[in-house]
């Protein structure tokens, strides 16, 4: 009755049996396609079209032997010879080992790509890489949740917990770099085992220019890209230590490139330069102006947040230092007697910044008083304890809501675009230094009163240094002897017709 029966009709059949006979009965006399050494395992939806242990493979002496097969009801399709292998590979400590097709349709292919995939194995359980290949997203996910249990509170400091720790801000920042970026770029359901760290060094730049998600901002600047590539490594290192990566924490990716960037000029912030400022000022109190519409919690949160501007232009403090600020951490002083005119009157603000903070205790003078004082004197909540800078019920000001602001502020000015830069609130704290340093302050005490190292300052501000000392850059000697000749008053690198004859 078989010859009379179509094929399809028999593959059901014979899906619905036990026996293993019967299933090698099809694939030897219906497909007349012998399978030496191969036989049939299985039942249902587990039916193999033919099944080979490999009893001379096996990861470890304890663990089962490798099997390669080709399912009944995969690749339905094709004829069972044109379908490709699967292995299985029992490996200790897991459920089910690794599963994998081969890719392959011919059985001595399909046990050598077993045997090289039994090598790599045994090798990964030496170097203790997890056997197991994890997806790239699956290891972007933990990766954000290692991050994501280190956030921080809103108004804590780094040296308020003993582990290392990070903002809710800082976390989505990593967080949309990595889904944007990363993931695409290495394929979310690529084994991560399988990238190779010479793709970052060969193809990460000319992938990521091509597929900015944030065209409107135009090209990445430099620092952009630096603060990238310092997070793909600190990716790539937690994966190399927690097994997901083959690697050595010795050699990462960018190692040539990322000092590059860092070295870059245009890694500095964009802050603004006098005649900059000086249009962005005079624009705020108009800005200030137009909030009065507004609720009462949303003037006063605008009101603080236009003094704060100030404060924090006038101080270089730091956002997360200026919200956990309390009336007994200021002390405000007037200045009297100065032999500068202008001065006589200013008032001055001496700050306590508590231990708590990213560098410790220190103490902050500057010439914020009358911005201080302005919320001070306006605010209903007078106790020592209390904070300066906090809403109508009292709560302190938040860095993102200060953010907020700013970025109202920097919307209705439309200073960005005229400069074509682009202005964040860490813009304040570079124009403060930026503005000590053209005013001759020394970079010792400047360091001191922003809490930050000299060789920090001098990488990112070097150009604001070279500014304060051009006098000595230019200055010329009388009576310069050079072959021979005198030349009086002139620079002569300048002066090419004094070189000549």
């Amino acid at each position: 009755m078989l010859r009379f029966c179509r094929e399809k009709t028999i593959k059901r059949t014979i899906t619905q049996r036990v026996e293993g006979v019967e299933k090698s009965f099809y694939n030897r006399f219906i497909r007349n396609k012998p399978l030496k050494p191969m036989g049939a395992k299985g039942n249902n939806q587990k039916s193999y079209a033919c099944y080979e242990e490999l009893p001379y493979l096996r990861v470890t002496e304890e663990s089962s032997v490798v099997s390669i097969y080709k399912r009944l009801h995969a690749q339905k399709h094709l004829p069972i010879e044109q379908r490709s292998f699967i292995v299985h590979i029992p490996v200790p400590n897991t459920k089910t080992g690794i599963r994998k097709s081969l890719k392959v349709i011919d059985r001595t292919t399909a046990v050598r790509k077993a045997e090289d995939m039994v090598a790599d194995i045994k090798l990964d359980i030496r170097q203790g890489v997890s056997v197991i290949g994890k997806a790239v997203e699956e290891v972007v996910r933990e990766f954000l949740q290692m991050k994501r249990n280190k956030i921080r509170g809103e108004n804590e400091g780094k040296k308020d917990h003993i582990r290392r720790t990070i903002t809710y801000r800082t976390y989505l920042r990593i967080a949309g770099k990595l889904n944007n970026y990363v993931t695409p770029f290495l394929g979310k359901r690529t084994d991560i085992k399988s990238v190779k760290i010479f793709k970052f060094d060969n193809e990460w730049l000319d992938w990521r220019l091509a597929n900015n998600k944030r065209k409107e901002l135009g090209k990445p600047k430099p620092v952009t890209l630096y603060n990238e590539m310092i997070l793909l490594r600190e990716f790539w290192k937690w994966g190399i230590k927690n097994g997901y990566v083959v690697g050595d924490i010795s050699n990462l990716p960018f190692d040539n490139e990322v000092e590059d960037y860092e070295s870059d000029d245009k890694c500095v912030r964009d802050t603004w330069e006098k005649h900059e400022w000086d249009s962005f000022k005079a624009k705020m109190p108009h800005w200030l102006k137009e909030q009065e519409g507004k609720s009462d919690e949303q003037y006063w949160d605008s009101y603080v947040a236009y003094q704060m501007l100030f404060v924090f232009s006038n101080s270089g403090l730091r956002m997360g230092e200026a919200m956990k600020l309390k009336r007994e951490d200021i002390k405000i002083h007037q200045i009297e007697g100065s032999s500068i005119e202008w001065q006589n009157g200013e008032l001055l603000a001496f700050i306590q910044v508590h231990k708590s903070n990213k560098t410790g205790a220190r103490e902050v003078n500057c010439q914020a008083g009358k911005y201080f004082k302005r919320v001070m004197d306006k605010s209903k909540y007078k106790k020592k304890s209390d904070y300066i800078f906090c809403h109508l019920d009292g709560t302190p000001f938040s860095v993102k809501q200060f953010r907020t602001q700013f970025e109202s502020m920097t919307e209705y000015t439309n200073e960005d675009e005229r400069w074509n830069k682009r202005f964040v609130p860490y813009s304040l704290r570079s124009l403060y230094a930026t503005t000590r340093l053209q005013n001759g302050t020394n970079t010792y005490d400047l360091c001191k009163n922003m809490g930050t190292g000299e060789q920090y300052l001098k990488k990112h501000y070097s150009k604001y240094m070279t500014r304060n000392n051009t006098g000595e850059l230019i200055k010329v000697r009388p009576n310069l002897g050079i072959m021979g000749k005198v030349i009086e008053g002139y620079d002569f690198v300048l002066e090419d017709e004094l070189l000549v004859g």
